[in-house]
């Protein structure tokens, strides 16, 4: 597994745990992360970032 793959599934695994903020703020950084090394536009950045928005979604609900 990879480490974006790894963070991926650890930001899952807090928003399955309901630990909605947490989960938004691991999204957050590992797409920034992805962005910084793999170029803006890197498909699994915008995953991140759609994760952040299911996230902060999730918390109002």
């Amino acid at each position: 597994m990879s480490e974006i793959e790894s963070r991926m599934a650890d930001a899952l695994q807090a928003e399955e745990e309901g630990e909605y903020r947490r989960a938004a703020r691991l999204y957050d950084q590992l797409g920034k992360d992805i962005q910084a090394r793999h170029g803006r536009f890197d498909p699994r950045a915008l995953d991140a970032f759609e994760g952040v928005a299911r996230s902060i979604r999730k918390s109002t609900a």
